[in-house]
């Protein structure tokens, strides 16, 4: 059995798909209004890596907020931006 990990985030409706972009990832609509990003990692800390990397570009220009999100990396495995949460998944898969 293979396992690799899913970074995920939903944004339910139009308004929101906004928040979508500042993770980095390549946006699909759902079908029923909401858009969805999805990208996939071999380990859980390339996955957490690329959340503190997105957190860090976002939360640079706010001083001091970059921390708080930093450690729901580490600690909790998601990231939030504005109104939409990317958060961390192990997927197992069978060969």
């Amino acid at each position: 059995m293979l396992n690799y990990f899913r970074v995920e985030a939903v944004a339910p409706t139009v308004y929101q798909r906004s928040s979508l972009y500042h993770f980095g990832m390549k946006i699909k609509e759902v079908g029923n209004g909401s858009f969805r990003a999805v990208q996939f990692f071999d380990t859980e800390e390339e996955a957490k890596s690329f959340l503190k990397t997105m957190a860090i570009n976002y939360y640079d220009e706010f001083e001091g907020q970059s921390d708080e999100h930093l450690s729901n990396i580490d600690r909790c495995g998601f990231l939030e931006i504005d109104a939409v949460t990317a958060h961390i998944e192990e997927v197992f898969a069978e060969e």
